[in-house]
């Protein structure tokens, strides 16, 4: 049975993991909380999420299932304190947004056990359509809030 790859934890929220083909990640989560300060009560525990490649591989585009058990596993290990909240914004700068979606989302579904809440959003800026997630845990008192703010944010976020 195929179990994630092992986890190196660098500091709070930020992980490294070495792939059987030498494929080196680096996944991480940053405060978020500035984007949601008008709602003190979950600011706090708001982060973004970020996977970056660090090794220069022309062939990373190879179908490897452990790295989406990886990254479940380093959400359960952010998703144990339940009052953590993340946004996944799929980066357009190189116009394969969709791709990454349709990757994230394809994790979500496969390995999500229910305990988590996720909710897809738009936020359209200068004429820009960005891509973007919301995952909450199921337990989080400020569920429903959240949920309302992170709307509410995409549909003002060419106000910000």
């Amino acid at each position: 049975m195929q179990t994630h790859y092992p986890l190196l934890e660098t500091n709070d929220f930020s992980f490294e993991f070495v792939t059987d083909r030498g494929i080196h990640y680096v996944a991480y989560f940053l405060e978020y909380g500035y984007m949601f300060s008008e709602y003190p009560d979950f600011s706090g525990h708001t982060y973004t999420f970020n996977i970056d490649l660090i090794s220069d591989e022309s062939d990373i585009a190879i179908n490897d299932e452990r790295v989406g058990m990886t990254i479940v596993e380093i959400f359960k290990v952010f998703f144990s304190k339940i009052e953590n909240v993340v946004v996944y914004v799929c980066d357009s700068m190189d116009d394969r947004h969709l791709a990454r979606k349709r990757k994230f989302d394809s994790w979500f579904w496969k390995y999500n056990d229910g305990t988590i809440i996720k909710e897809d959003g738009i936020a359209v800026v200068e004429d820009t359509e960005i891509l973007n997630s919301l995952l909450v845990h199921r337990d989080n008192p400020h569920l429903l809030n959240i949920i309302l703010a992170y709307k509410e944010l995409n549909n003002r976020a060419d106000e910000k």
